[in-house]
């Protein structure tokens, strides 16, 4: 009899826990508007991790109600003009929101007959038959919601919230398509949807997560976004990400776009296909491009480090003089001229073991005098070439000139 009865105790105190949960979130509905959020919120917790009340859909809609209860009423501030904290605004939406979602997969209660107390059974499938409490509600507070969650998604970004920002834009484009909201909210136009997921890739980088922007500037571009910030972005994040595929199909996405105007796309596609030895791509895009711009110094110069990696320095000549002739202020251009001479004088040094003093110089130096004024302006034009500074302090320490070479050391 002992047993019996402390297991009827202990059946007891589950169902006063399971009613004590019930009771609270009672409360907590009869209290929206009259206390204060903080106490509303704080009071509720205990039903988010009980066994009982975390798996009953009532829980997360009267939470649901305690978050937008607080949004309405700071939003009716903001909408008179006052100050009002803009990730404050979101917290609450977007916290509302999630509850309303939780909802749904739990708001299923089974139908029972009246007279017998027994669940009512579908006569053709021979399932439960099952009704929902708020399902209603939720879909109408949903779509209530949706302007004022697209009205505040951008001040939520602009307060450098950056995660409720990417949650704000998610749900802005996502919720629409939800099957319980179709024909419940206006789906935007995909040109807006497009804009949207930009963004969205932009609150990512900013939050230092470049590898989910990359997706989110590919959703955009699929949308019809195409401007070109969201190929430069994307690039920047996928280098970020050390993600090579990635930049690869980004630059030939942007390349009929962009190529004329950007030579980037065309380097970053002919690296790719060197990286696998892929000439026959790269030749096919570089002459395309200089097709469409034969006065670009930088494809030019472009098409010479694709010959000179594919053949040699010296059938890469004509390309890198062309394209100094074409733009003499490209540094790239300058150091590649510059370098074809510097590499013939360190090939005879290296060949001609034999010779030492005058019989050596007499065969570099002038060499190392030709490469001298073009690697001179690719130092002026771009500080940064490291490799153009050590080949000028090694062609002044050969032709010993001091002066210059003391001058360089300063930098």
């Amino acid at each position: 009899m002992k047993k019996l009865f402390l297991m009827l105790a202990c059946s007891s105190m589950c169902i006063m826990g399971m009613n004590a949960q019930e009771k609270l979130v009672k409360e907590v509905e009869k209290e929206i508007g009259a206390a204060k959020y903080a106490t509303l919120s704080e009071k509720l917790k205990p039903a988010f991790t009980d066994a009982t009340s975390e798996k009953d859909a009532y829980t997360w809609f009267v939470a649901a109600k305690v978050e937008m209860n607080e949004f309405d009423e700071l939003f009716k501030q903001k909408m008179i003009g006052k100050n009002v904290d803009a990730t404050i605004l979101g917290k609450h939406l977007l916290a509302g929101i999630d509850y309303l979602k939780k909802v749904l997969p739990l708001d299923t209660v089974p139908e029972v007959d009246k007279k017998t107390g027994a669940p009512k059974v579908d006569k053709k499938t021979g399932l439960v038959k099952v009704k929902t409490r708020f399902s209603k509600n939720v879909v109408s507070m949903l779509a209530e919601n949706y302007s004022p969650l697209n009205s505040i998604m951008s001040e939520i970004h602009n307060a450098k919230d950056y995660a409720n920002a990417v949650k704000a834009y998610e749900l802005f484009i996502t919720l629409p398509f939800e099957p319980y909201m179709v024909g419940k909210i206006a789906a935007p136009a995909d040109t807006i949807l497009g804009e949207i997921r930009f963004y969205q890739g932009i609150a990512l980088w900013q939050g230092e997560n470049p590898k989910d922007a990359v997706g989110a500037f590919e959703k955009a571009r699929k949308l019809g976004y195409l401007k070109k910030e969201v190929f430069d972005y994307a690039l920047n994040c996928a280098a970020q990400s050390n993600n090579e595929p990635a930049i690869v199909k980004i630059a030939e996405e942007a390349l009929p776009l962009y190529g004329k105007q950007d030579g980037q796309y065309v380097r970053i596609l002919i690296n790719g296909y060197l990286n696998n030895q892929n000439y026959v791509e790269a030749n096919k895009i570089v002459d395309q491009a200089i097709l469409d711009d034969p006065q670009s110094a930088e494809l030019v110069n472009l098409k010479g480090n694709l010959v000179e990696n594919q053949k040699s320095i010296e059938e890469a000549f004509p390309y890198f003089k062309k394209a100094v002739d074409l733009d003499p202020t490209s540094s790239k251009a300058q150091f590649d001229l510059g370098r074809y001479y510097f590499n013939k004088a360190v090939k005879i040094r290296d060949e001609k073991t034999d010779l030492t003093g005058d019989a050596l110089a007499k065969l570099v130096n002038p060499l190392y005098e030709q490469a001298l004024p073009y690697l001179e302006k690719a130092y002026e034009l771009d500080k940064g070439n490291i490799d153009a500074k050590n080949a000028l302090r090694s062609i002044y320490y050969q032709l010993n000139d001091e002066e210059k070479l003391n001058a360089i050391e300063q930098y």
